[in-house]
């Protein structure tokens, strides 16, 4: 086959992947839209248990430190007690008055209340009952030594005690008549305050009232003053209410006397002046008693009711005249109808007709008498009939007789009327006249007896007040006397040192949940997996060895030794997982879809060129005949790495002016001649191959060659882009089972995107708990740009360390040693191995 055809074959496999060659059975991705957005997650306690795991140092040193801190508290604060004292507030005052004015029952409805409670709470705590507890106690005559807890002879820099000014008057006074208050009891009280605490009683009627102090005799003495003085500074407010309150009513009431006297005086010199005034309204106001104006204007005067009575007549006249008109009427029209005439209610009402109508009912009742024993034939009988006809007949004259007795009752009606009608207007100017006169004589009686009625009130309150001006109540009472406290209420000791502790714990919980939060790094494989979304091929645990060289020649021999783990370290933890990468990648499709491997890394110093070189080894010791390229034309390192040997078997010192890629790329050289072999010894790992030896294929068949950097490039980029590095890959897919590029930082330049094209398979390599996730996501974003969407993640370098099972490094150091596996080779491998150090990130 010659390498057009070739190229063809490959290209037609690169655009037309089988679906099993790609992880999760999908084919090459079409566009940058199939990028694994980093999941947002919630907390994960396993993540943090194990960060807690990892960082447990920080743990124990923050819990010490915040033991250190409470026994330093615990050293430095003084030791305080705390004595209790309870105040019970009744619903009201106490009281000798019986009768319940409005006052008393606003003060008892707001003493129910809580909001009583909560002002007497905070009452408890001012200023100024404060400075009095400080006076009575006498606290100020040692310069507050003893309420503060000095010694006499203690020095206090901060304090400034002034002496009490001798120019102060004696009568400086406060607002409850004590004299006033020193700048040091002030300050003092201010101090007090401080060590006071009042606690309303839940549910309750009663305050706790706590006091705190350095001496214990002294806080029982402290609680039981402040309840002693919050209840004599109330009885003397209200004793000062009192008497503020008596001397102006005693003021009041002789302005009110005065007022009085002069009212009643107009009353009585208007009645001598006006006495027509007393027939229409004045009433008994002209005696001075309360009741005067009152009853007299309620009643009415004697003009007054001389009107209302004339009016009643009027109107019932008026009423009678045209009732008796209506019945006459009705009568002319009934005509001499007797028993129409009867259903007239005056003719029926009449003393004749009702006389007449008593004898005819008589009758016919006697009449029903006989007919039950007698015949009508019989004497009794026909008599009976005789007198009823009689009576009937006397009925009916005297009916027929009330129509002209009706006209003339209503003569009589007219006239009466018309009688009452003039008296009326007679009286009603007699009552507008006198009513002129006396609207001034009613005005003064009024003014008189609210005049009496505002004294004789203010009268009544003056003797309440001066009744209860003397009385010693409360509604605030001592329940419980404090009583002297034994044990200190703070610093608790085991209180302080648990929150010490309590306190370093979380701080150290708080770090590292800080510190794993601001981490942007991938640290572990489901990480990895989870927000790239490929699979970990392969976890690369970290290999530390501290032994380092000095000189130039020892400095190359061991970044070839730390390098080659695979071959240098077969029983190590770091060969067995890039034998894990070398299974991995074998199964991921068919061999002809998996001959050409590039590894790449987001950033520099990712282990990228450790990963290439570990992998290529790991394939030549499977038998492969493995090309390993150096595709990092800006920084080359693989000459560096592995020594090439002429066919003789002459070591090639490393040199980058040897012919490489960037030779062939140029066409000053070809693949076989720019190829350097390396040596069996250096690649195999059985012990089949002696030191000594010059071979070039392994004990397993397999051959290890690479293909150096090279010249310096002038322009990568431009020799990467052109046709020449699809014929190299291509010409050395033909000559090599396998072929392993190792390439430049994808973010860092463009060099490995252009070489996506040509190669199979890519891996991506992340440096765990280094490479930031928005890095790998970048890197992710840019091949599958390019077309090419990684077969998978190599997490490098995993730390070794606590809370390492989180990390997924499940290797056993020294599993299958001493049985076969992996044996030691001796002779001057043992000397080689001596010095190494850990090179794993180039």
């Amino acid at each position: 086959m010659d390498a057009l055809t070739f190229l063809r074959q490959f290209y037609f496999l690169m655009n037309n992947p089988p679906a099993s060659s790609l992880p999760g059975g999908t084919g090459m991705p079409q566009g940058i839209q199939d990028i694994t957005i980093e999941p947002r997650r919630g907390f994960d306690f396993r993540h943090f248990w194990h960060s807690i795991m990892e960082r447990l140092w920080i743990v124990a040193l923050c819990t010490v430190a915040g033991l250190f801190l409470s026994l330093g508290y615990l050293a430095r604060t003084p030791k305080l007690y705390q004595s209790h004292a309870v105040l019970e507030v009744d619903f009201q005052e106490p009281t000798m008055i019986t009768g319940e004015e409005n006052t008393s029952r606003i003060r008892s409805m707001f003493l129910a209340s809580q909001e009583a409670l909560r002002t007497i709470e905070q009452n408890l705590t001012n200023l100024t009952l404060m400075a009095r507890v400080v006076r009575s106690e006498g606290l100020a005559d040692d310069g507050g030594r003893a309420l503060l807890g000095r010694d006499a002879d203690e020095p206090n820099e901060h304090k400034t005690t002034p002496a009490p000014s001798k120019a102060t008057p004696a009568a400086a006074t406060d607002t409850f008549g004590a004299s006033a208050f020193t700048p040091m009891e002030e300050g003092l009280g201010r101090a007090l305050s401080g060590m006071v605490k009042p606690v309303i009683r839940r549910g309750t009627r009663l305050i706790d009232l706590y006091v705190t102090n350095r001496d214990p005799a002294m806080a029982q003495r402290l609680a039981d003053a402040v309840g002693r003085e919050y209840i004599r500074m109330s009885i003397e407010r209200r004793a000062s209410f009192s008497q503020e309150s008596l001397r102006y009513m005693m003021e009041e009431e002789e302005r009110l006397k005065a007022n009085l006297r002069k009212s009643e005086a107009a009353v009585a010199e208007y009645k001598a002046n006006t006495p027509d005034a007393l027939q229409l309204g004045g009433g008994a106001a002209a005696t001075g008693t309360q009741q005067g104006a009152g009853a007299g204007g309620g009643r009415g005067g004697l003009v007054e009711d001389q009107l209302q009575d004339l009016t009643s007549k009027v109107t019932s006249a008026k009423t009678d005249r045209v009732r008796l008109e209506s019945e006459l009427s009705q009568i002319e029209q009934i005509g001499n109808n007797t028993d129409a005439l009867l259903n007239i209610p005056s003719i029926a009402n009449a003393t004749t007709v009702v006389d007449r109508r008593r004898d005819v009912a008589q009758m016919e009742t006697t009449v029903a008498s006989l007919q039950q024993r007698y015949k009508s034939k019989h004497p009794k009988m026909m008599a009976a009939q005789a007198a009823l006809t009689e009576a009937k007949n006397a009925l009916g004259r005297a009916v027929l007789m009330q129509p002209d007795v009706l006209r003339n009752v209503l003569s009589q009606a007219r006239a009466a009327e018309t009688s009452l009608g003039s008296a009326t207007q007679d009286q009603e100017k007699a009552a507008i006249a006198l009513n002129k006169a006396a609207i001034g004589y009613q005005e003064l009686a009024r003014q008189a007896e609210t005049d009496r009625a505002l004294y004789e009130s203010v009268l009544r309150q003056i003797k309440e007040t001066n009744l209860t001006k003397d009385v010693k109540t409360n509604a605030v009472s001592v329940a419980e006397h404090a009583i002297l406290p034994y044990t200190p209420a703070s610093p608790q000791p085991f209180k302080a040192i648990a929150l010490g502790l309590l306190g370093g714990l979380a701080a150290g919980l708080g770090f590292i949940y800080g510190a794993d939060v601001l981490d942007r790094s991938i640290k572990t494989v489901d990480q990895a997996e989870g927000l790239l979304g490929l699979p970990v091929l392969a976890a690369v645990p970290e290999k530390t060895d501290p032994a380092r060289t000095k000189t130039k020649s020892k400095k190359i021999v061991d970044a070839r030794t730390t390098y080659r783990l695979v071959a240098e370290a077969p029983e190590g933890p770091v060969a067995e997982s890039f034998r894990n990468l070398r299974a991995s990648l074998s199964l991921l499709g068919p061999e002809i879809e998996r001959r050409v491997f590039l590894f790449t890394s987001a950033l520099p110093s990712e282990g990228k060129s450790f990963t290439s070189a570990n992998y290529a080894l790991a394939l030549a010791q499977q038998g492969y005949r493995v090309l390993l390229v150096d595709g990092d034309l800006r920084r080359p390192s693989l000459h560096r790495i592995f020594l090439g040997s002429d066919e003789h078997g002459r070591t090639i010192k490393p040199d980058s002016s040897a012919p490489g890629i960037v030779d062939c790329l140029v066409g000053k050289a070809d693949l076989s001649t720019a190829v350097r072999r390396v040596l069996a010894r250096d690649v195999d790992v059985t012990g089949a191959t002696r030191d000594d030896a010059v071979e070039f294929t392994t004990a397993t068949g397999g051959q290890f060659s690479i293909l150096a950097g090279g010249r310096r490039a002038p322009n990568p980029a431009e020799l990467l882009s052109g046709p020449s590095f699809g014929e190299l890959i291509a010409s050395a897919a033909r000559l090599f089972d396998r072929v392993v590029i190792d390439s430049a930082p994808i973010i860092a330049v463009s060099d490995t995107l252009l070489m996506m094209p040509f190669v199979q398979t890519v891996s991506l390599v992340v440096r765990a708990a280094k490479t930031p996730r928005n890095a790998a996501h970048r890197a992710l974003s840019l091949l599958i740009t390019a077309g090419a969407r990684p077969a998978g993640v190599i997490l490098n370098r995993l730390p070794r360390r606590r809370g390492v099972g989180h990390y997924y490094y499940y290797a056993s150091h020294g599993y299958g040693a001493g049985e076969g596996s992996y044996g030691a080779r001796e002779g001057s491998y043992q000397q080689r191995k001596e010095g190494k150090t850990s090179i794993l990130s180039r």
